[in-house]
C-alpha cells in the first residue's frame, strides 16, 4: 500500500514506542498477522486496527521489488569480538548509500534439534566455527552491485577477510512474503 511501513510482526516489539500516538492499521495476505499485530499493541496501549481483506483494495498500491543479498560467514574463534565490531562499523558506512534499504545481521549459536528433524538433545551445542548470516536489502540489483564498487565498501569487506575461517559467498534472495 501506497505510503505503509512494513513492520515484520517478529520486529513489531522494537516499534512498539515509534508506533504510539499514531494511526496505527495492520494487514496481511491471510489476516492472521495482522490480527495478532493489533492484539500485541493493544496490550501495550498503542491503539491499532485490522484493515480487512475488503477495504485492502481500496487501498493505492505502490510496487517495488526488494532484492535481499545473503551472505554465509565464518569466523575464526576467538576473534567474533573484533569481527563484530568491524561488521558494526561497516554497517555504519551502508546507512543513506543509494539503494541500500537496511540490513540485519544474525550469529548462529546453536543446533535445533526440533527445527531440522534431527533426535537427541541440543543442550550445550555449539556452532563451530561461529558462523553469522548478513542479510542485506537493496532497491535492485544494479544498486547493490554499484555498492559494492565504492571504495569505502571494498576497503570495508576486504578488513572483514582476516576474521573469517572460510570464504565467504553470497546468494541473492526473492522475498515471497
Amino acid at each position: 500500500m501506497k505510503g505503509s511501513l512494513n513492520i515484520p510482526l517478529f520486529d513489531l516489539e522494537y516499534y512498539t514506542d515509534f508506533l504510539r500516538g499514531k494511526d496505527v492499521r495492520f494487514y496481511c495476505d491471510t489476516g492472521s498477522r495482522a490480527t495478532r499485530a493489533v492484539e500485541y499493541l493493544n496490550t501495550r496501549g498503542v491503539k491499532a486496527a485490522f484493515i480487512s481483506q475488503e477495504d485492502v483494495a481500496k487501498y493505492e498500491k505502490e510496487g517495488k521489488s526488494i532484492l535481499c543479498a545473503i551472505n554465509y560467514l565464518s569466523v575464526k574463534p576467538g576473534l567474533e569480538s573484533e569481527f563484530e565490531k568491524q561488521t558494526e562499523t561497516l554497517c555504519r558506512v551502508t546507512i543513506g548509500m543509494k539503494g541500500f534499504l537496511g540490513s540485519k545481521i544474525f550469529r548462529m549459536t546453536t543446533i535445533s534439534y526440533g527445527g531440522s528433524g534431527l533426535q537427541g538433545t541440543y543442550k550445550d551445542i555449539a556452532v563451530k566455527p561461529t558462523k553469522y548470516m548478513m542479510l542485506t536489502y537493496w532497491a535492485s540489483k544494479k544498486a547493490h552491485e554499484e555498492f559494492h564498487k565504492q571504495p569505502t565498501i571494498v576497503k570495508g569487506f576486504t578488513e572483514l577477510l582476516k576474521y573469517l575461517s572460510i570464504m565467504p559467498y553470497e546468494e541473492y534472495g526473492e522475498i515471497m512474503r
